[in-house]
């Protein structure tokens, strides 16, 4: 391609989901070219990048400016913290024109960063569904896209952008308006709490029966869940779950990502409430950005909660899901008092 704009009929031997971001980015942007697709990751350059780093650090320093090495090219930029270092004279107009340059140059790279983060996302993926992303979605994504700047965050908004082509309505206006305002230590608070999330009943919970084991044990603390609830990603109180409430209710089953905990009545005479903190609609969509790594451990702790009530418990890996409440799994271990 080198660098050539992109025709959406010369996409003959494209995977649909790729040929499907590509439309989706022309429709926010207007063209496409290579820098939208392709990820230069530091592993892939790593040689260059040290080679030139250093040279490139001693210029910048002793001129006082940026200086940004891209696919060869060596270009200075305007310093963006106070937009008033000019290395030649010129009128009024030229000063305003060289800062709008330097404001459009960063929008670009920012769409580019985050379009290229989508691609590679989407590369695994072998088809996409006929629905297609809404025309107002697009537009509200590409407008707030072009100003995140932060690598952190662009990630996020390529995994939102490949999330929504893979299935249309994953992510709402409000969750972008959301994602526009938080900051990185923010997004990084509720990454680290996401890793506790479980589903229950159509339920997105945290299971906090016992506080002081989630201090002490994964630095999770009542803060997290207050500034969380001022966000609006969680409901500020503690929420009860209450399982076994009917007779006929004889198997509960509380899923996360990939795995289970499975609970049945076993000796239990009486509902069981179990204290949790609860996402919201926005939370329950951005939970799906996040990487979960297994925790058995926690798994167990909640798990022997319920035991110490009568109940029975068992953790086990998801092997199929048939629906939405019905699945299949191998079993990891039962859960003993």
């Amino acid at each position: 391609m080198s660098g050539e704009m992109i025709k959406i009929q010369d996409l003959a031997g494209l995977s649909k989901p790729l040929t499907r971001l590509i439309e989706v980015i022309a429709q926010g942007v207007g063209a496409v070219s290579e820098s939208y697709l392709i990820r230069r990751t530091a592993e892939a350059r790593v040689h260059e990048i040290k080679v030139i780093s250093k040279a490139l650090a001693n210029v910048g320093s002793e001129f006082g400016v940026p200086v940004v090495y891209d696919a060869g090219a060596v270009e200075v930029w305007q310093k963006p913290s106070d937009g008033t270092l000019i290395l030649k004279s010129g009128t009024l107009e030229d000063r305003a024109g060289a800062r709008q340059e330097f404001r459009s140059r960063k929008m670009q790279e920012n769409v580019e960063r985050i379009t290229s983060i989508a691609a590679a996302e989407m590369s695994g993926a072998t088809d996409v569904p006929n629905e297609r992303p809404d025309e107002d979605w697009v537009t509200r994504f590409f407008g707030t896209a072009q100003e995140i700047s932060t690598s952190e965050m662009q990630e996020l908004w390529g995994r939102i952008l490949a999330g929504e082509i893979k299935r249309p309505g994953s992510y709402s206006l409000r969750a972008l308006d959301f994602l526009k305002n938080i900051n990185k230590e923010e997004a990084g608070k509720f990454e680290r709490l996401g890793q506790f999330a479980l589903e229950s009943a159509g339920v997105t919970l945290i299971a906090v029966n016992d506080k002081k084991w989630l201090e002490e044990n994964r630095q999770i603390f009542q803060a997290d869940h207050f500034q969380m609830g001022e966000l609006g990603l969680m409901y500020q109180s503690d929420l009860a779950l209450r399982v076994f409430i009917e007779e006929k209710e004889n198997d509960v089953a509380m899923m996360g990502d990939g795995h289970v905990l499975r609970l049945r009545r076993g000796k239990v005479t009486s509902e069981i409430k179990l204290t949790i903190w609860k996402f919201t609609t926005i939370g329950r969509e951005l939970l799906s950005l996040i990487t979960k790594d297994f925790d058995e451990e926690y798994y167990e702790h909640v798990g022997r909660f319920f035991v110490s009530k009568g109940a029975e418990a068992e953790i086990g890996k998801v092997v199929e899901r048939i629906d939405r409440t019905r699945f299949r799994y191998e079993l990891i271990k039962k859960i003993e008092a």
